[in-house]
């Protein structure tokens, strides 16, 4: 017998063995899960380094072609033009942005202004009408502490014989005002919660603008925009600022020294006008108008129009005179516009 349980083993040691292989099996799968993370780990880390290395020989090449074109005398100057007209476009794209975030905000601050004017006017209404009734209530409240006031005075003057015939009825009204003061009390510690409360209201927060604000927005921002393009207008200098965003440099060759400097200075001429923009206020406005009554949507709650029904540049004079000509500044993205839009 002893010989076999030697063979065999006891049952705690077989429970043991069990365990053992337990053990073995869970810190084995844990061994394949931990190393199934470190491989993805490792090719996410590999395709991370594979991004970098193509940024890095992308970034060489354009330094290599750029390089190429500093030596070529036919494309020295076509590069330095190049990077005017681009800082130019960058500088369209920027103030174009900012007049759009700063033309939301203050529409934003508008209606909330209006929006927290009529909460402020009703929550003040409301107020009004609670310290009214509370006045009411505390009027009353007095009436009733001097009438048990009278009626205890008459009661203590009462002699015997006429305590007898009368004072119960005397102690009734006295207990009976007793229960019109509770219950006073009462509304009154109800009306005193209600205009507490009403003090405690959080005041609305900034709502989203709605629909008409934003189309009305983008009209300006488009009138902003064609204002910017006439900044440009001559000798079809608008579109090559933009064009110098749309492409990499040597895409493009201006010309000769000559007709690369002419470019240059008319960059130069037009760089001081961005100063005077903000002057055009009355004009910007009345483009919108004008654009405004040009404009169709696609569908009825869309903010932005179909620009090809905007494909009409307006130009308003001292005078007040208007030409137009076609240029579709949305169609084309001129400065970014679709990114600066309300929607």
């Amino acid at each position: 017998m002893s010989t076999r349980a030697a063979l065999l083993g006891t049952a705690k040691d077989t429970e043991q063995d069990s365990d053992k292989l337990l053990d073995l099996y869970w810190n084995r799968a844990e061994l394949k899960k931990a190393y199934a993370e470190a491989q993805n780990q490792q090719h996410r880390l590999q395709k991370r380094i594979d991004e970098e290395k193509g940024v890095s020989e992308r970034f060489k090449q354009k330094l290599e072609h750029l390089e190429s074109l500093l030596i070529d005398p036919e494309w020295i100057f076509s590069v330095t033009v190049h990077y005017q007209l681009r800082a130019l476009n960058n500088r369209c794209k920027q103030r174009l942005a900012a007049f759009a975030e700063q033309l939301k905000q203050q529409r934003e601050q508008r209606q909330h202004k209006k929006l927290l004017d009529t909460w402020n006017s009703r929550r003040a209404g409301q107020a009004r009408d609670v310290e009214s009734k509370l006045g009411s209530i505390r009027l009353k409240t007095q009436q009733c502490e001097e009438q048990t006031l009278d009626e205890q005075n008459q009661l203590d003057d009462m002699g015997f014989f006429k305590r007898l015939f009368k004072g119960k009825e005397c102690s009734e009204r006295i207990d009976s005002l007793a229960e019109v003061r509770a219950t006073l009390e009462v509304q009154e510690r109800e009306l005193l919660a209600q205009l507490e409360q009403l003090q405690g209201v959080e005041p609305p927060g900034q709502q989203g603008l709605d629909l008409a604000a934003k189309r009305s927005i983008n009209f300006m921002i488009i009138a902003f925009a064609q204002q910017l393009y006439l900044l440009f207008a001559d000798d079809n200098l608008a579109s090559l600022v933009k064009e110098s965003g749309d492409k990499s440099v040597g895409a493009i060759q201006y010309g000769t020294k000559e007709d690369c400097d002419r470019i240059l200075a008319d960059i130069k001429s037009r760089w001081n006008a961005f100063d005077t923009i903000m002057d055009y206020a009355d004009v910007l406005q009345q483009r919108a108008r004008l654009l405004s009554d040009k404009a169709l949507f696609m569908q009825e709650d869309d903010a932005v129009p179909n620009a090809a029904t905007l494909a009409t540049l307006i130009a308003i004079n001292e005078s007040g005179g208007v030409t137009e000509r076609n240029a579709n500044l949305l169609g084309e993205n001129y400065w970014d516009l679709s990114k600066v839009v309300s929607r």
